[in-house]
């Protein structure tokens, strides 16, 4: 078997330039979007976890797998912004689904389907905003798309070698996200869906099946490296807060159509219209031309949706972000199935137009992207950061350029996420900063804060999320840091009455 594609000068070229191009995009501008409350969580147990090995599995605690979080401290070592380190590590990852889209083009058809599907990948609006923004997901899309490249390798040789790494790849993505299960179980597919018929002799079926199985287990075996941590059992804990038990998948149907909509108005808004009705052309070339690849494609592509739709209880356009490289990889079909290449070209540039212009939005002007209703979070409302980053460098200049004061002391509307993570992440281990969070916050001010204020006049207050009058009495507004729309981040003193 031939493992790499040969690729002549030109070819090189444009691969080159393909990479290089994405990475241009997806670092400009890397944190002009505020932090959101995810990335507050998620890089600080990194920073954490830096810097006691003892917290390696610190994300346990509260059901999330470790892989992203480990991925993310070697680019904390490398680059001192913890969120732009934070979202590095997402490029890192989104550079790894570009490839692995080429890789994939490659395996099913020839180089051309590769090529034009590495450029779709880099110009998705839907991918980009995780190719570079500090969560789980771009690298959860990288980690299926390699198991997808290795499941179609073990298919195709039936090699002991290539069913371990497929087994190293799928385990690893099972640290990444519980999503990843759904790419592990149907890995025997691309076996079932490609191989002839007359080929498929009962001892070469059972040598296939018993690759798998091993590769089952060696995933089975580095996802439960986990049991190293006593917090293991809070994933299902907190998988059974997003999700529907099985017995109640059928018992609202509202739940089940308004899921599905929501991954068609998500798709829409985000791969663009053009992208979708190209996606829809290259299925009806593909199914005319190989209908047995186009079924596996469409396994890949509604398999894991529906098994996420079926059992979605907290639904959003994150937790489907998995099925857009299938739409992408038939819309780079609809454009090799033209063969005019002048047409073929004029066509990929009218395709890339719309995505290109909301890749521009996001890097020039994120907080007025045109967000779906549900992702407003990441710009407005109490999970929106803007005034975290600010408040931390006002705390540590204040400390610094103040030798006389001994210990500033800010209590913050909430005891986990934006606050305090947020300004902890910013605000690491300076001298005399106390930080402490308060939920929930009925008494303005916090009695607790008064008091503090009585010892030491250096003592504030973060509100995130409380709605006040424009003046509270043993309140002294210092700074306000606007959002989209919603109440702004404020910095108060407190002055004991």
């Amino acid at each position: 078997m031939v493992w790499f594609p040969k690729l002549r000068k030109h070819e090189w070229f444009i691969l080159v330039l393909i990479l290089v191009g994405f990475l241009i995009l997806a670092t400009r501008n890397l944190t002009r979007l505020p932090i959101f409350v995810d990335e507050a969580i998620y890089l600080r147990w990194a920073q954490i976890a830096w810097h006691d090995p003892s917290w390696r599995f610190i994300s346990l605690t509260d059901g999330k797998q470790p892989f992203y979080i480990w991925l993310v401290i070697p680019f904390m070592k490398m680059i001192a912004d913890p969120l732009a380190a934070g979202r590095a590590a997402s490029v890192f990852s989104g550079l790894l689904t570009v490839v692995g889209m080429g890789y994939l083009g490659w395996l099913l058809k020839d180089k051309r389907l590769g090529f034009y599907a590495m450029l779709l990948t880099a110009l998705s609006p839907y991918l980009y905003f995780y190719y570079r923004f500090g969560i789980m997901e771009s690298t959860l899309v990288a980690s299926v798309i390699w198991v997808i490249n290795f499941s179609i390798l073990l298919a195709r040789t039936s090699r002991l070698d290539m069913a371990l790494l497929l087994g190293m790849i799928t385990g690893l993505s099972l640290l990444v996200k519980s999503s990843a299960l759904f790419f592990c179980l149907i890995i025997p597919f691309p076996f079932f869906f490609t191989q002839e018929k007359s080929k498929l002799s009962r001892r070469f079926v059972l040598k296939y099946l018993a690759l798998v199985a091993i590769a089952w287990i060696l995933a089975a075996v580095i996802y439960n490296i986990q049991r190293l941590s006593p917090w293991m059992n809070v994933i299902a804990e907190k998988n059974a807060f997003f999700t529907v038990p099985y017995s109640e998948i059928f018992a609202e149907p509202s739940r089940l159509w308004g899921n599905f909509l929501n991954v068609w108005r998500w798709q829409v808004a985000y791969s663009t219209i053009p992208v979708l009705l190209f996606s829809l052309w290259g299925l009806f070339r593909f199914w005319q031309q190989d209908r047995r690849l186009t079924l596996l494609n469409l396994a890949w592509l509604f398999g894991p949706v529906v098994g996420t739709v079926a059992i979605a209880r907290l639904f959003a356009p994150r937790y489907i972000i998995y099925a857009t490289p299938f739409v992408l990889l038939l819309a780079a079909y609809g454009l090799v199935a033209i063969k005019n290449r002048s047409q073929r070209w004029f066509l990929a540039a009218v395709v890339s137009i719309w995505p290109l212009i909301l890749i521009g939005r996001l890097i020039l002007d994120p907080i007025h992207f045109p967000y779906v209703s549900v992702d407003e979070g990441y710009v407005n409302g109490w999970s929106a950061g803007n005034g975290t980053k600010q408040i931390a460098a006002w705390a540590v200049d204040r400390l610094r350029t103040h030798p006389e004061i001994s210990k500033l002391t800010i209590y913050t509307e909430g005891t986990f996420g934006i606050l305090p993570h947020g300004l902890e992440l910013y605000a690491k281990d300076e001298r005399g900063l106390e930080i402490i969070g308060l939920y929930p916050i009925s008494t303005l001010p916090p009695p607790a804060a008064v008091d503090a204020a009585r010892i030491n006049p250096e003592t504030y207050l973060i509100l995130n999320n409380t709605e006040t009058p424009f003046m509270v009495e043993g309140l002294e507004l210092v700074d306000s840091y606007p959002k989209l729309r919603d109440n702004p981040m404020r910095l108060y003193q407190i002055i004991p009455r």
